[in-house]
């Protein structure tokens, strides 16, 4: 299977990606912009979904109500990144199908034990334990 990463800023797509191949052998994919990634999700199955709350267009949460209209969608994972902790961001998120949140500045062991909690056994952690 496929992650999918959903971010614009190309530092932070590089860090995430670097990270998230630390923890698992699945490919990970990397798409700028909110409405070209809905594009690929109506083409694509993946694993999980790691959407950064601010994007150019179609902003995270828009992209995330979006993609759980998809039958292909309702179990799989979505991680929203974000640097705003406010709780009415959080419940509305989670009210609209965010399974769960990394906060900005990303803490790497903080990203790995989230993507192995999500991802079960196909992460180096769970092949590790």
């Amino acid at each position: 299977m496929t992650i999918l990463i959903v971010e614009d800023n190309p530092t932070n797509a590089m860090i995430l990606k670097h990270l998230a191949k630390k923890v698992t052998d699945e490919e990970i994919l990397v798409e700028p912009d909110g409405a070209s990634a809905l594009a690929l999700c109506h083409s694509h199955a993946f694993s999980m979904l790691i959407v950064d709350h601010m994007l150019p267009g179609l902003s995270g949460l828009q992209f995330v109500k979006a993609v759980r209209l998809m039958d292909r969608y309702a179990d799989v994972p979505v991680i929203m990144v974000t640097a705003d902790t406010e709780p009415r961001l959080r419940e509305s998120a989670k009210a609209n199908g965010v399974t769960d949140f990394l906060t900005k500045p990303v803490e790497a062991v903080t990203f790995r034990q989230l993507l192995a909690d999500h991802l079960g056994g196909n992460t180096e952690l769970s092949k590790s334990a």
